[in-house]
């Protein structure tokens, strides 16, 4: 790599980087949360136990809410859980979950929700720890497994999630968080999301998620959001969206995402609504067998039209990808549908090597003003224009794909248990994960 070459990189990993506007994750150390541990097994629970709920609570509200500097832990071991918990406040404190619990109850809602916490740790420090959601019992009428709400200056790391009967990790408002080092297996079907976030400065990296539904998802509103080294292994592919009325997103970066099979590299969507997405970049993609490559669709038919012309796209770049779908002329490899009412801008593609397991292939524009594609229109009025379908050839720039060792063939089926998988310690090819695996700290 030339010096000018060097010096480009270097400056868009320091711009990308930027997207963060302060530091993230708790702003005290791990051993200093120490100080006192707060054993569910001295709070009423047991190894074994049929229900760890009200011992969780127990511990908390009787030990960390009354000890700054404390962690409620769960030891190795199964356990069952019946009652979920909502652990509202507490700063300065670690909930260090070693054990594998399993969902024993039908009961909607959260299994574990985290409320308001600052300077917040929740981890695994074997990093074996989890819940195992058993969704095929209670298919999309159970409960989410883990829901952050309103937190700030928090990491969730180390932890495996499994089977949830809906979504898996739900990260809600609050600022400052972090999430990494994580392994999510869901079933090949909808309402299976891996993990949804939206909030102000997080940092979600070294992921794998496999579902038919969001791998890591950026929802409204959203600002100073940075997703990196994801695997989304067997997955519906990550997005921003679901999009509506008043959408606020902006100053978002993905790069190094690795996309093995499933619903899409990339996704925006939307069905109209109203307010905006902007200041974002999509940076190094690699995807395999996907249906759709990259795809903005704001006409998306599985969402309810919202109230206004359209949500306003505008500075989004995609730079340095390599990928194909299955088959290219039934569903492009590049699709730019932007809202009539709401014409999307500068958008640019920039080294983007998208093609067909077919050979064959054709990209869509509508209404979409920027350059990179033949089917987009450049210029500075932004004026509405019908369905642009164009056959493309193969990119001179296009390779075969890379893949990881770990790739699966397929998802996992719906009305059987899923296994427990351990975590990762790569999660896009040729990269290391940013942080070691908690259990060799």
């Amino acid at each position: 790599m030339g010096f000018k070459s060097l010096l480009a990189s270097l400056l868009l990993i320091s711009a990308a980087s930027a997207q963060l506007s302060g530091r993230v994750g708790p702003t005290s150390s791990l051993s200093s949360k120490q100080n006192t541990i707060c054993n569910v097994l001295d709070y009423g629970g047991s190894i074994g136990s049929s229900d760890i709920g009200p011992a969780i609570s127990s511990a908390f509200t009787n030990c960390v809410l009354k000890n700054s500097g404390s962690t409620l832990y769960v030891p190795a071991g199964n356990y069952n859980m019946k009652t979920w918990v909502t652990l509202n406040g507490g700063t300065k404190w670690a909930f260090r979950l070693d054990g594998l619990i399993t969902r024993a109850a039908t009961t909607g809602g959260n299994m574990i929700a985290i409320e308001n916490a600052n300077d917040f740790e929740f981890y695994s420090a074997n990093s074996a720890g989890g819940i195992q959601g058993l969704g095929y019992q209670c298919r999309n009428a159970g409960p989410r497994l883990i829901r952050m709400v309103t937190s700030t200056n928090f990491s969730v790391h180390d932890l495996i999630l499994v089977d949830s009967p809906e979504f898996h990790l739900v990260i809600q408002q609050g600022s400052n968080g972090e999430v990494y080092n994580m392994a999510i297996r869901g079933a090949n079907l909808g309402g299976s999301d891996g993990v949804d976030v939206w909030g102000s400065n997080h940092w979600i990296h070294d992921v794998e998620v496999t579902n038919r539904d969001e791998c890591v998802t950026v929802k409204s509103p959203s600002n100073n959001i940075l997703v990196e080294r994801i695997w989304c292994n067997q997955s519906g592919g990550s997005a921003i969206g679901s999009l509506s009325d008043g959408t606020a997103i902006q100053d978002v970066v993905y790069r190094n995402i690795y996309t093995n099979g499933g619903n899409q590299a990339f996704m925006i969507k939307s069905n109209l609504g109203s307010g905006y997405v902007r200041n974002v970049l999509f940076q190094n993609f690699i995807s395999r067998g996907t249906a759709y490559g990259l795809n903005i669709n704001q006409y998306w038919s599985s969402q309810t039209p919202g109230s206004g012309a359209g949500v306003q796209l505008s500075n989004i770049t995609f730079q340095n990808w390599d990928g194909n779908v299955v088959d290219g002329v039934q569903r492009p490899p590049i699709q730019l549908i932007c809202a009539d009412g709401a014409p999307c801008f500068d958008i640019t593609l920039s080294n983007v090597n998208m093609w067909s397991q077919t050979d064959k292939a054709v990209v869509k524009c509508e209404s979409a003003y920027g350059s990179g594609v033949s089917c987009i229109k450049s210029g500075s009025t932004h004026t509405s224009y019908a369905v642009v379908t164009q056959s493309i050839t193969r990119p001179a720039g296009y390779s075969t794909p890379t893949t990881m060792s770990g790739d699966l063939t397929t998802g996992f089926a719906t009305n059987a248990a899923i296994p427990t998988p351990t975590i990762p310690t790569s999660f896009f090819p040729g990269l290391p994960q940013i942080s070691p695996l908690a259990k060799n700290l």
